[in-house]
């Protein structure tokens, strides 16, 4: 559970909103409640010293009831299963010979919705006294309780279908992160959620129409120049051997080298990367690497590794693995190069003089941190690697040990 979540914070806003009117609710009834025993013990007080003062007074005692409008019950026992009692315990606000009576069971105090009833006790009989109450029960309370329950409710289901948007934009928002540019987040509706879904939208359309024509000017480009070139270096085969032919030769295979690379970048960097995982030998990669890098003698790599599988997009690691031996070849001092592999952990080894900048310097675009700068090279190999990685989930590390460069990869997973 994200308690940093707006639906988290909603909920608990609720439940706590709930919680408080409940207890308000509780809190008015009680109240409400004492307010009724305070009159009623005011009352018990009253009638209990009218009826004991009628009792005393000579005459017809039905008839004093009657006229004092308290009522004589014919029949107690019939009614007396119906009432409630009350005060059985006297209360300390009651007079001292009203408690003995209550106590000794000479007098007994009822009521229901409508009257007071007092049982004086007698030796052969009892007498039941009625005596109407009038009350104040405020029916408001219960109706404004369920009317601001209902309230809360609609409330809460209203903001939960405002919010809920914000889930689909938010895996929108995702899935645009990861790449994806067929997203769509356009809403019809006209709350703040919509208009930010919205310009989202807006965002989105921009950025993808921008990289179409990143991408089409790029392979625009990269198709107007093979052509020339290609026709440049059939025209150098053609020349005779000579200083000349060698610089138009380098030239051109160098202008080519750039167009690979070129293609490769824009490849990763537009995400039309799609990466098809699989067992990778890295052994036969190897091999593949050498034959793409035309490496003569096998043994310029020295693949001092047990059998190790990886899972990865075998195609892009051997696009890694060929810019990591290729760099390593080009800037070691004997050219050879050591390559191993233990629990996933790959490492491509050389001899060779320091860096002449840091490793994070050397991996961004056009950078070179080998001791010679006219070699080969446009500085795009690192970043290549490291964009391709990326896409794997793994990660290229570097150390400088002994004279040797290290360039490890560290993420993939071993695959049997």
């Amino acid at each position: 559970m994200n308690r940093q979540s707006i639906f988290f914070k909603l909920n608990l806003f609720f439940l706590f909103s709930v919680v408080a009117l409940i207890a308000f609710f509780i809190m008015t009834i009680r109240e409400f409640r004492a307010q009724e025993l305070h009159l009623i013990e005011k009352k018990v007080l009253h009638d209990e010293a009218e009826i004991r003062k009628i009792i005393l007074e000579e005459g017809d005692p039905e008839r004093r009831f009657k006229a004092r409008k308290y009522k004589l019950v014919e029949y107690p026992e019939a009614i007396k299963p119906d009432l409630k009692p009350i005060f059985v315990n006297p209360p300390g606000s009651f007079p001292l010979i009203v408690s003995e009576r209550i106590q000794d069971g000479r007098l007994r105090i009822y009521r229901d919705d409508e009257n007071l009833y007092f049982e004086l006790v007698g030796p052969k009989h009892s007498t039941m006294i009625a005596s109407p109450i009038d009350i104040y029960r405020p029916k408001w309370i219960p109706l404004l309780f369920g009317s601001m329950i209902t309230i809360l409710i609609l409330l809460y289901w209203t903001m939960l279908r405002s919010l809920k948007p914000l889930k689909t934009l938010a895996e929108q928002i995702r899935r645009f992160g990861e790449g994806n540019m067929n997203i769509s987040t356009r809403s019809e509706k006209r709350d703040e959620i919509a208009f930010v879904a919205n310009q989202f939208d807006a965002a989105v359309k921009k950025i993808r129409a921008m990289k179409e024509a990143r991408t089409l000017f790029m392979r625009n480009i990269m198709h107007e120049l093979k052509t020339p070139i290609t026709k440049g270096k059939l025209s150098v085969a053609l020349m005779d051997a000579g200083e000349e032919e060698q610089v138009l030769r380098r030239a051109f295979d160098r202008m080519e080298h750039l167009i690979q690379e070129m293609a490769e970048v824009e490849m990763i960097t537009s995400q039309s990367l799609d990466l098809v995982f699989e067992s990778c030998d890295l052994k036969r990669i190897v091999e593949d690497v050498a034959k793409l890098l035309f490496i003569q003698e096998i043994h310029t790599i020295n693949f001092a590794c047990p059998p190790c599988n990886v899972k990865a997009d075998c195609k892009m690691l051997t696009i890694v693995l060929k810019n990591l031996i290729d760099n390593a070849i080009k800037y070691s001092m004997d050219k050879r190069v050591d390559l191993c592999c233990k629990n996933g952990r790959i490492e491509v080894i050389n001899r060779g003089e320091p860096l002449s900048k840091n490793f994070e310097e050397i991996i961004e675009p056009f950078a070179k941190g080998g001791p010679d700068h006219s070699k080969e090279s446009f500085g795009l190999g690192l970043y290549i690697v490291k964009s391709i990685l990326d896409a794997h989930g793994a990660e290229l590390t570097y150390r400088y040990k002994k004279g040797r460069h290290h360039f490890i990869i560290t993420g993939l997973k071993r695959s049997r």
